[in-house]
């Protein structure tokens, strides 16, 4: 009997424990906006507003991202200690899974960035092409990020001028900086007119193929293609 009651308490023990290690996904959450979902990511346009504390939370998948908006925010671990961040916009954010923290804003202006997060825990591979060049590198990108998951650049489209045609080899997600309209013309297709929105995110599937050209604004983009 006490063999069988030591047991119990064991367990009881044990449960308690793992209670106390479950903590809920950063997202959804207060301040978080979900811009787009698939089999592969989660998009969130992402917000710390001063003095709002983030419940204890885990990151449960490897994240990417850019920051759009400047500001600062206080980062507690699961121990309490504190940790002061300060961003600028433009920074790109590469984040493993399974970081455990609070957040909370400390800035006037609260710091904004759209966070990507990657369902997959390993690369998917590519769709190369023989006969035509990739979409990335091209003349005007910038590099910004690359890693064994995810590519990130910096791009954008001149006005007026129709770029090559060219194979999207990757997956990928645009976190679009700046409105406009492109032009995007596939081979052996009719050509399409897409508007950009600031701040807005699209998806693209690996394979696209289709050259592009901005027709009104200044279109500007982060790339992240996905691995």
């Amino acid at each position: 009997m006490r063999s069988l009651t030591i047991g119990l308490l064991a367990l009881g023990l044990l449960s308690l424990t793992l209670a106390a290690q479950t903590y809920p996904p950063a997202f959804p959450r207060a301040g978080a906006t979900k811009l787009l979902e698939n089999d592969r990511v989660v998009v969130w346009d992402v917000t710390w507003p001063k003095g709002q504390p983030t419940p204890l939370h885990r990151h449960i998948y490897d994240m990417t991202g850019v920051y759009i908006a400047p500001g600062n925010r206080m980062i507690t671990a699961v121990d309490g200690s504190k940790r002061p961040v300060t961003t600028e916009a433009g920074g790109i954010v590469w984040q493993l899974k399974g970081v455990t923290h609070v957040e909370e804003g400390t800035s006037d202006v609260p710091l904004r960035a759209i966070m990507i997060e990657l369902k997959q825990d390993a690369p998917v591979g590519t769709d190369a092409s023989p006969d035509l060049p990739p979409a990335f590198p091209r003349e005007g990108a910038k590099q910004m990020l690359d890693n064994d998951r995810v590519r990130v650049w910096e791009y954008a489209w001149p006005a007026g001028h129709a770029g090559p045609l060219h194979r999207h080899v990757r997956d990928n997600v645009v976190v679009w900086m700046a409105d406009g309209k492109l032009r995007s013309t596939p081979r052996n297709g009719t050509p399409a007119i897409t508007d950009v929105t600031k701040f807005r995110a699209t998806y693209s599937p690996r394979g696209n193929v289709h050259s592009e050209e901005a027709i009104d604004g200044a279109p500007r983009a982060y790339v992240f293609e996905l691995k």
